[in-house]
């Protein structure tokens, strides 16, 4: 009978992670691997990376599928990073903003658990939820109070974020409106 993987920390687990050629999380200290995206996932991340580049303001630059630190037990995978600051070559411990693209199997788990963790970092400012299937991006945006306060941008709106230079409409993500 195989041992069940004792519990790790983030150090533990990135050198234990690192030796292997799947991908994976760092959940309550719980090694959990990751599916490979599908297409929709894949293409909408693509369009993101290229789009939120295009309009980020300098120093901040944008990050794809990224270990981020959560705390000592914890390491996520966002789809997407915006960090500003200096290049270091260490893993990430901190960033302004994250974006999730979800998926089926994860759409649950992304807007439950995994965004409340990532609403406990001190220096994230925003959580873009984004659904490929259809016009929307659900933006939750940290407050000068602290708060979290989300708000869904639809149609033909566009995401406005004072981490980008000009606001990135969902047209340039899922196309013209009708398609």
């Amino acid at each position: 009978m195989a041992r069940a993987l004792e519990r790790m920390t983030v150090e533990e687990f990135e050198a234990w992670a690192d030796r292997r050629p799947e991908r994976y999380e760092l959940v309550d200290g719980v090694p959990k691997m990751m599916a490979g995206p599908a297409e929709p996932h894949g293409e909408r991340q693509a369009r993101l990376t290229v789009e939120i580049d295009r309009r980020v303001r300098p120093p901040c630059r944008v990050l794809g599928s990224v270990g981020l630190v959560l705390d000592r037990w914890n390491e996520r995978i966002p789809d997407l990073a915006i960090v500003c600051g200096e290049r270091t070559n260490e893993r990430l411990r901190e960033a302004k903003a994250v974006v999730e693209i979800l998926s089926e199997c994860t759409a649950e788990y992304d807007l439950g658990e995994k965004r409340l963790r990532y609403m406990q970092l001190p220096g994230l400012r925003e959580i873009w939820i984004v659904w490929p299937g259809h016009r929307q991006v659900q933006l939750w945006r940290k407050g000068e109070d602290g708060r979290w306060r989300g708000e869904d941008v639809t149609g033909e709106e566009a995401i406005r974020s004072e981490l980008l230079a000009e606001p990135l409409p969902l047209e340039a993500l899922y196309g013209p409106m009708g398609r």
